[in-house]
């Protein structure tokens, strides 16, 4: 079950990155092309790029992914959110400095691309340190108790 969800896990952070590249591009397609791909951007793809990461956390929990991955992985939903928010000036029709916030938007999705780029990478480079057998060799000393922490007798 556990190399399942990290194979799993694995194929799961090149989907998220693909969709944040599909994201950009439906971005771009709306502004240049067609603004009805600003549909596709706002609601379809959003929800991917935000539900996909979730999915991974449980998936990385399960597989006993290390944290510092989970927390790139839940990074995304949460700068998701973020995005939706510096549109909220935009939306309120304000004017002057607090709409110039909504300029942040774009530069969050390079934050979001980032992110999705470290996650792929971070989870290669683990699973590369960790060859089939040092990953079972691993999980077996995470179910052992600490020989540290047993008396000598």
């Amino acid at each position: 079950m556990r190399e399942l969800a990290v194979k799993t896990f694995s194929v799961g952070t090149w989907l998220v990155l693909v969709s944040v590249l599909v994201q950009l591009l439906l971005a771009g397609l709306g502004v240049f092309a067609d603004s009805g791909f600003f549909f596709w951007h706002a609601t379809v793809n959003a929800g991917v790029v935000f539900l996909l990461p979730l999915l991974l956390v449980l998936l990385g929990w399960l597989g006993r992914v290390p944290g510092r991955i989970l927390w790139l992985a839940a990074a995304v939903p949460g700068l998701t959110l973020v995005q939706s928010l510096l549109l909220a000036p935009y939306h309120m029709n304000a004017q002057g400095v607090l709409r110039a916030v909504s300029g942040l938007h774009v530069l969050n999705a390079v934050l979001i691309f980032w992110v999705s780029i470290q996650l792929v990478e971070q989870t290669r480079t683990w699973l590369v340190g960790a060859s089939p057998g040092t990953a079972h060799q691993q999980a077996a000393a995470d179910d052992a108790p600490d020989a540290a922490s047993d008396p000598a007798p």
